[in-house]
């Protein structure tokens, strides 16, 4: 007999059902997970109506999308059916057993296809890497991929007779074990999908945070398998119930529309946290932003006027213009003309005493180590208890540790520039901002630059991909040594610290007894993923986070020879070393693997570790950041960096001054790769404000008794951080654009 199709309103109330039932279930996980701690009634139940309504709207809009696919293509080809003959579902005619059978087979064969299939996808990728033209690359694995095809096709014949006579002995009746034969291949696809699913949601790589967007294709998934339980019955009465239940849940929506921005909780853990409702909040926030700007005035989007385009959180503000531009509070004010010069001071006196000019200061050498992606709590000179720095942490007994680092941007095209130019990533003169890797414009002024105008000789010693492409901050280097460098995909095994150190020992074998005071400017590459185990050094197993470790581990043991060097060739005397890192990395503290997207402090706090003649050695407890070290190295040898913007922290360091109050900045400047605009403040009294633009979402921590940033003063005290707050707003306000 044939079943009738499912109307169109049975499909939207199915899905948004369904993805109603979703909001709920993310609702009670993110209860458990600790979201809601310590939040009121009020607050708990908000989000609970929010994300049933933005997860109910999305099922109704698929439930739309559904009911306008779903019926032809049943019609079509009979999917359901075929499904239901298969599976032996009531309302159908069977299928014979040996019908069944075939389908098995076909099922099973096509899965142990795969193999061959994957094995020679992943030799043509390796063999590729060999090529050193990419067209020749690409038509490699392009004529790799149909012999792919062709071996997996010619694996799928035998394999299917294999199978279907095997089955046919089993399961002569079409039956194994109780179910129909092809339920077992469709069980085993369901478990390799699902175990795929588990591993990719586990993952959460870089940007790609595909947890929600897998959940919301599962609950497609559903909607349609209860659309296709509820044919094989007689068709429910959706009346009064469904059509009151459908109300309520466009209710729900329609008050999460216009009512989010008034439930700061909720709008962020919806914005951050969830999974489907994430997926959600996205989705309706670019279908209502009505004039292209990238924000929406509706569901907490940020935008304060959605009518003009040049009006949102992503604009530039300008100043004085009775205007707020960028959404951030109001206009900015204009700049204060700087008062008059006092009349100038009458000549002194012939005989009148002349102050004695300050001594001129050494001309130090310079050592600057930069080791990429180094977290500071996993070394032992910062309380890790596994040995991962032996080397650094006695060659640190010697040296100034600081204990409250920041980077200025979670990411290497982002922060190196800023290390070595000392300014902010968005005060950095890029030839492109919103670009992967921007060079920079000649008007930058660079570390290298400065010392070269000075008179030493300034070089590098790197083997990396990046400072191929790093135009602009290779100005005034006399030598840079980039040998050895390999493509992105290949440096992710790349080991290049045997390399990098018997290059820097040389170099300074052949710089220090030279008269001409110098720069060395030293890059090691790990521990920047992908994390290998360094059998050679050391191994702490096979968790990620244990690789890491093994990764810093072999950079402190590479390092030794060049501290080694350096006191061999009494270097210490007259040099200033420099060791820091990049930016961090994270291991899922704030829902991301790797670096780069966030501005917590597992990706921007750093270790800074500075040895310098006539400075005793202790731990700092000052708040500094990486774009206070090109004005301190200038300082130190009586040279000035006039486009330098961060603080020179010689003073500190040789006097023991305390750093006049300030607030420290970081950026997660959006690019293409990465299209997420986060800043953050850091003040000298442990508070951080980290302001994600893009996702209109504030959170205020205190690092002293919150150092994991997991509380969000905000959800207690909406005035937390205000002074901050503010120091971060004119900072957002002041940014070029």
């Amino acid at each position: 007999m044939e079943r009738p199709n499912p109307t169109p309103f049975a499909t939207v109330c199915a899905s948004t059902f369904t993805f109603a039932a979703f909001g709920l279930g993310e609702w009670v996980w993110l209860s458990g997970a600790g979201h809601l701690t310590g939040a009121s009634v009020g607050d708990a139940m908000r989000l609970f109506v929010h994300s049933l309504g933005l997860c109910g709207l999305l099922g109704a809009v698929v439930g739309i999308a559904l009911a306008v696919v779903v019926p032809p293509f049943v019609r079509l080809t009979h999917p359901i059916r075929w499904l239901s003959a298969q599976l032996g579902w009531r309302g159908v005619e069977p299928a014979s057993a040996e019908s069944r059978n075939r389908s098995a087979a076909w099922l099973l064969a096509g899965l142990g296809a795969l193999v061959p299939l994957m094995v020679c996808a992943a030799a043509a990728g390796y063999l590729a890497h060999g090529f050193m033209q990419r067209p020749l690359a690409a038509a490699f694995v392009g004529l790799a991929s149909v012999g792919a095809l062709g071996a997996a096709a010619a694996c799928a014949f035998p394999l299917r007779a294999l199978f279907g006579a095997m089955l046919g002995r089993l399961a002569p009746k079409g039956r194994l074990f109780g179910l129909p034969s092809p339920a077992w291949p469709l069980i085993l696809i369901d478990l390799v999908v699902l175990a795929a699913a588990w591993r990719i949601s586990r993952l959460d790589l870089g940007a790609w945070r595909l947890g929600g967007l897998l959940l919301a294709a599962l609950a497609v998934g559903v909607s349609l398998i209860v659309l296709g339980w509820r044919r094989g019955r007689r068709p429910l009465d959706f009346g009064a119930v469904s059509v009151i239940l459908l109300a309520l849940i466009g209710a729900a929506g329609g008050w999460t529309t216009v009512a989010l921005a008034d439930a700061p909780r909720a709008a962020r853990v919806l914005s951050l946290d969830a999974q489907v409702g994430r997926v959600a909040l996205g989705a309706f926030r670019k279908a209502l932003d009505f004039d292209g700007d990238g924000a929406s005035a509706l569901l907490a989007g940020g935008d304060c006027d959605e009518g003009n385009p040049a009006v949102g959180p992503h604009a530039k503000e300008i100043p004085g213009n009775g205007i707020d531009d960028n959404c951030q509070g109001g206009d900015a004010p204009l700049e204060e003309e700087p008062p008059a010069p006092p009349p100038a001071a009458e000549a002194p006196k012939a005989d009148a005493p002349v102050a004695e000019a300050p001594p001129p200061k050494p001309r130090l050498n310079v050592v600057f180590i930069l080791i990429d992606t180094l977290r500071p709590d996993h070394l032992g000179l910062y309380g890790y208890e596994r040995p991962t720095s032996p080397n650094i942490d006695a060659w640190a007994r010697d040296a100034v540790v600081f204990d409250h680092v920041w980077s200025q941007a979670p990411n290497t095209p982002r922060s190196t520039p800023s290390i070595l130019t000392g300014r902010y990533p968005s005060r950095i003169p890029w030839e492109e901002r919103f670009k992967n890797y921007s060079g920079l414009k000649p008007e930058a002024e660079t570390l290298f630059e400065v010392f070269h105008a000075g008179g030493w000789r300034t070089e590098a010693v790197t083997s990396h991909w990046y400072f191929e492409r790093a135009t602009g901050i290779k100005e005034g280097v006399d030598e840079w040594d980039n040998r050895g460098f390999l493509t992105i995909k290949e440096s992710n095994t790349q080991s290049a610290a045997p390399d990098i150190t018997p290059r820097v020992v040389a170099r300074l074998e052949a710089l220090a007894p030279a008269e001409q005071p110098f720069v060395l400017f030293a890059h090691y590459f790990e521990p920047h993923g992908k994390y290998l185990n360094q059998k050679s050094v050391r191994v702490f197993g096979d968790a990620l986070m244990d690789k890491y470790d093994s990764e810093i581990a072999f950079v402190d043991h590479h390092l030794a020879p060049v501290f080694a060097t350096l006191d061999r060739l009494g270097l210490y005397e007259d040099t200033i070393v420099v060791i820091t890192s990049d930016h961090g990395e994270a291991f899922k503290e704030h829902g991301f693997h790797f670096h780069g997207r966030t501005l917590y402090d597992e990706e921007t706090r750093v270790p800074l570790l500075i040895r310098m003649p006539g400075v005793a050695a202790r731990r700092e407890s000052a708040v500094v950041g990486l774009v206070d070290l090109v004005p301190t190295l200038a300082d130190a040898v009586g040279l000035k960096a006039s486009k330098a913007l961060g603080t020179s922290l010689v003073p500190l360091l040789t006097e023991n001054k305390p750093l006049a109050p300030r607030a420290l900045f970081a950026e997660q400047l959006p690019y293409p790769n990465y299209q997420t605009h986060v800043v953050a403040a850091i003040g000298q009294d442990g508070l951080k404000v980290v302001h994600n633009v893009t996702e209109n979402v504030i959170e205020v921590f205190n690092l002293k008794t919150d150092p994991r940033e997991k509380t969000n003063l905000l959800d207690a005290d909406p005035e937390a951080g205000r002074a901050l707050r503010d120091q971060l707003g004119r900072f957002l306000d002041a940014d070029p654009g």
